[in-house]
């Protein structure tokens, strides 16, 4: 099977609080806003990043019967490599973001890492490479 990386979708229950995160807070680039019928993408560096109602898709798979919520760690884990993790957490605590994890070195991948959440709750790193 050949693949071609084509974007990464989360699929998120409020979907304009986490549109204007991804625009307002990490400035990704709006590639399409159709909030209104539920969806969006970003330009996220050399990647897309879209997101979409929740409920959609459980509607479309046919899961919409089950719960939306369960308790349990983390699935996924967006990263984003920057060039300063200093720099953007600060900025981002300037934007009024809580961290999951501040930032932290980690010798063993010899990366600067910090975590925070997107309004849906949606895990998302920021890495530095140390070399």
């Amino acid at each position: 099977m050949q693949v071609r990386t084509s974007y990464t979708r989360l699929l998120v229950t409020d979907l304009k609080a986490c549109f204007a995160f991804y625009r307002d807070i990490l400035e990704f680039k709006v590639i399409v806003d159709a909030t209104q019928e539920g969806y969006a993408e970003f330009a996220a560096g050399d990647m897309k990043l879209a997101i979409s109602q929740r409920q959609e898709m459980a509607e479309i798979i046919g899961s919409d019967r089950l719960p939306l919520h369960a308790e349990c760690q983390d699935r996924a884990v967006l990263v984003f490599v920057v060039a300063d993790v200093e720099t953007v957490c600060h900025e981002l605590k300037q934007k009024g973001i809580k961290f999951t994890r501040e930032p932290m070195a980690n010798p063993s991948y010899d990366l600067k890492t910090a975590y925070i959440r997107d309004p849906d709750g949606n895990l998302i790193g920021i890495y530095q490479y140390m070399i």
